[in-house]
């Protein structure tokens, strides 16, 4: 029981925080082309990469959205799995934020 809502919460989880690390790091290589500083287009691409981290991590908004509806007409299990893949989600994007954010110092 344990080890399927470890498997539920892991996968989004670690899917938005690779595509966090991931894109800021991979889209950091851009600032070979421009001539500006990696640290300044790794502090752009995080702020808007976040919430596109997240709708990846769901797989679809709707999925999500559909689970919520099975889970309220008395299918409760279904409610608990949606909420932990948002939860996962979430603090995936969070995650993977606050590693980058470790690394080339604090957003201003």
């Amino acid at each position: 029981m344990i080890f399927k809502v470890v498997k539920v919460f892991s996968i989004p989880f670690f899917t938005s925080m690779g595509v966090v690390i991931g894109g800021a790091l991979i889209g950091a290589l851009s600032a070979v082309f421009t001539f500006e500083s990696p640290v300044k287009i790794i502090n752009l691409i995080l702020k808007d990469i976040r919430l596109w981290a997240i709708l990846v991590g769901l797989g679809g908004s709707f999925s999500a959205i559909r689970g919520f509806e099975i889970g309220l007409s008395g299918e409760f299990t279904q409610l608990a799995k949606q909420g932990l893949i948002i939860l996962g989600a979430f603090l995936g994007s969070y995650a993977g934020f606050k590693i980058i954010s470790f690394i080339v110092g604090d957003l201003k």
